[in-house]
């Protein structure tokens, strides 16, 4: 079996997932336009290159929605095991992660970050929906893999779901977020957590969404001393176990520091026990917060201590770290992260006008001079420094020559 073939195979149970899952709340007209949109917009496996800067570096992703496929990379489909319940759980997220882009593309337009954590849970909700109606051989929920930056994100919106759960409502507003309109989502969530929602959807939906969680824990927080809220469920249902109330509900850090921010006075006597273990959660969390900053921190740094450090390399080696700093450094600037904010502050360590010396080096690369900027310099005791000044005198010289030729 070709991995083409195998990944059709995946694809046809990602969708016949999707429909289970959708045909409790979803009508006839929508259901039927989303078996349309399977229908036109091909699932393909291929390597996936997306060139991120001038330099010709790329990313690599596990799926790719676009206006006419979905692409699935082709390492990625070329490992799995349909036979094993893991390993496809983990492609078929992949896929109605990607599926799920696809469909609210019909009726809302791109919502970032916000998009992103609700195509997650909208795959881990149909996945485990599915298989607890037709039956497991393997008895724990199923979560996605994704980057910190995602899970954070997600951490954030299971927050929210949890609060929506005791009402009925998470389920049936994950459906309307991805299937259904934006705009109604919006006025549902408003109408619970107040007009402040609008301000948390419009920063999660953007690019910038800076300071996103701070502003959902006040909302959360601020309904739970208002409306109150029960966590008791909270630690009887939220484990690995697949049940009907773990569709999506893994540990929320979110949701811990709202509702320690609320006081212990906003929850009944009977459910004080359970405040404390959100008390803990919020601590570890945080401690986890900080610790994994430092060792971003110190990973960065020897990132570049290894990767663009100049010292001890041959002018090949050299050039390659010039083209890796110039190329990291585009690749964070372009992102509002913490890992990025780190590498810009490290980056800008090594080489202080990073700007200028990226540009200075695109124009010498146009130029074809770009392996000049090594002569007349001691290699042996090279500094970033060092090669800028060399760029200065370059495109000094290229002035003057075309200067001189007029």
């Amino acid at each position: 079996m070709d991995i083409q073939e195998k990944l059709n195979k995946a694809v046809k149970i990602a969708q016949d997932y999707i429909v289970l899952f959708l045909k409790d709340y979803v009508n006839h007209e929508q259901l039927e336009s989303i078996k349309s949109l399977f229908e036109n917009c091909p699932v393909v496996a291929e390597k996936i290159e997306h060139r991120s800067n001038e330099f010709g570096k790329i990313d690599c992703i596990g799926g790719l929605a676009k206006k006419d496929k979905i692409i699935i990379d082709a390492r990625k489909a070329k490992t799995f095991s349909l036979d094993n319940e893991l390993e496809l759980n983990q492609v078929l997220g992949t896929i109605i992660h990607e599926y799920a882009h696809e469909i609210r593309s019909l009726n809302n337009k791109y919502g970032e970050m916000f998009e992103e954590s609700f195509a997650s849970i909208f795959a881990e909700a149909c996945i485990n929906s599915v298989r607890l109606k037709l039956g497991t051989t393997y008895n724990e929920s199923f979560n996605t893999l994704d980057s910190i930056e995602y899970r954070n994100a997600q951490s954030q919106i299971r927050a929210l779901l949890y609060v929506l759960k005791q009402k009925n409502l998470d389920l049936k507003l994950i459906v309307e977020y991805v299937v259904g309109n934006g705009d109604k989502f919006r006025e549902e969530c408003k109408n619970i957590f107040g007009d402040a929602f609008d301000n948390y959807f419009e920063l999660m939906s953007s690019r910038d969404n800076k300071g996103a969680e701070e502003v959902v824990i006040n909302l959360i927080s601020d309904y739970i001393k208002q409306n109150g809220l029960s966590i008791r469920e909270y630690w009887e249902t939220n484990n690995i176990a697949l049940n009907s109330d773990n569709l999506y509900l893994k540990g929320s850090a979110t949701l811990a520091k709202a509702v320690v921010k609320s006081g212990s006075e906003s929850f009944i006597p009977e459910e004080q026990e359970y405040f404390k273990n959100f008390e803990y959660s919020a601590k570890i969390a945080l401690e986890d917060e900080n610790l994994l900053k430092q060792e971003k921190v110190d990973r960065i740094r020897k990132f570049i201590e290894t990767r663009l450090s100049l010292k001890g390399k041959n002018i090949e080696e050299m050039y390659d770290s010039i083209i890796d700093l110039c190329s990291t450094y585009i690749q964070h600037k372009e992102r509002d992260d913490e890992e990025s904010k780190i590498f810009e502050e490290e980056i800008v360590k090594l080489m202080p006008d990073i700007e200028s010396f990226k540009t200075k080096l695109i124009t010498l690369r146009i130029a074809g001079k770009d392996k000049q900027i090594f002569d007349d310099l001691d290699l042996d005791n090279i500094t970033y420094n060092d090669i800028l000044l060399n760029m200065d005198k370059l495109l000094a010289n290229d002035r003057e020559n075309s200067s001189n030729k007029l």
